[in-house]
Order: structure tokens, then sequence, then C-alpha cells
């Protein structure tokens, strides 16, 4: 199978969710800046959660510019990937309307886990397929975005602003995607 069809349609799941994400905003009760501020969670967890899919957009494209053929595994584990993607705007609306919350925080943070691991079983796939595989291994910015996602979908709940600030910092990491994969 081409890739091509995988990637738009891959494409256009991702210019959903970030269409969902903006249409979840609210415009402010009010006319003063002060009301726009009252909107600083909703805004800050669109912030981040457009960001985040930025740069799984970005590190998609970068995973499927040398690949030769997709199989079913890969075509399904992208299905999967969409999947958990496509939750992102569910879990921004609910963390904006309840950021220190801690169901809303540990989702938020879980959908992001799921995301993770998914793209990461999504590349081992495209390496087998593409006879790479024994090159396959996770470095430190892939565990240590996993263990960061884990303890923020686990702790993040008690303690949500240092679980926001530290998931950003490696998220933002990731705008510089890894090429040699």
């Amino acid at each position: 199978m081409e890739k091509n069809r995988l990637e738009a349609f891959s494409d256009g799941v991702l210019a959903i969710i970030i269409t969902i994400m903006v249409l979840e905003l609210k415009q402010p009760a009010g006319d003063k800046l002060s009301d726009l501020f009252d909107l600083a969670p909703t805004l800050l967890a669109y912030l981040l959660s457009f960001v985040f899919v930025a740069i799984y957009w970005v590190n998609h494209h970068i995973i499927f510019h040398d690949v030769k053929t997709v199989n079913y595994p890969i075509l399904w584990c992208n299905i999967a990937w969409m999947f958990v993607m496509s939750f992102i705007p569910f879990t921004t609306a609910w963390i904006g309307a309840h950021p220190t919350a801690f169901a809303p925080v540990s989702l938020y943070f879980l959908d992001m886990l799921l995301a993770c691991l998914t793209i990461h079983l999504l590349i081992y796939l495209i390496a087998r397929e593409n006879g790479t595989a024994k090159d396959f291994k996770l470095g430190p910015r892939n565990i240590i975005s996993i263990v960061t996602y884990t303890l923020a979908s686990c702790l993040g709940g008690f303690c949500p602003k240092v679980a926001y600030i530290i998931v950003a910092a490696v998220s933002a990491w990731w705008i510089f995607p890894e090429r040699n994969r």
C-alpha cells in the first residue's frame, strides 16, 4: 500500500481536531480585558493542546517521509493514534473548565501518554515493515516523555501547575524533532 492516503487522512483528522478545539473557545463574558483574563485557564489549555497537536503533526510528517510501504498493522496503529488524538478537544475543554480538578487533569495527561505510546508503536511498526527494526530503540528524549506523561497522568491531579509546566517543557522539546528515525 502507498502511504499517501494514510498521510492525507491523518492530516485531515488533525485539522479537524484543531478546528474543534478552536470552536470550543468561548468569547469573554464582557468587554473588559479582565473578562479575557477570566478565560486564562481555557486559553492556556488550548495553547498547550494546539502546540501538542502541531508537534505531533510535524513529527508524523517526518516519520512518514522515508516510508516506502504501509501494511495493515501500520494503518491500524495510525488509526489508534488518531483515535487517541481525537480526544484532545474533549480533554482540553474539560481541563479548561476545571484546570485543577483531579479527573480532568489526569485524563488530559493520560490522553497525551496514549498519544506518545501509540506514535512510538507506529514508529516501531514502520521500522519493522521497512527492514530497520533492528535499529529501533527509544532514546532518552522518548523515555523522558513517556515517564513524564505517565507521572502527569497519575499525579498531575495532585499538583496540576507543576504537571502543566513539566509537560509543556517536555512537549516543547519535541518542537525540534529527531531526524534520525
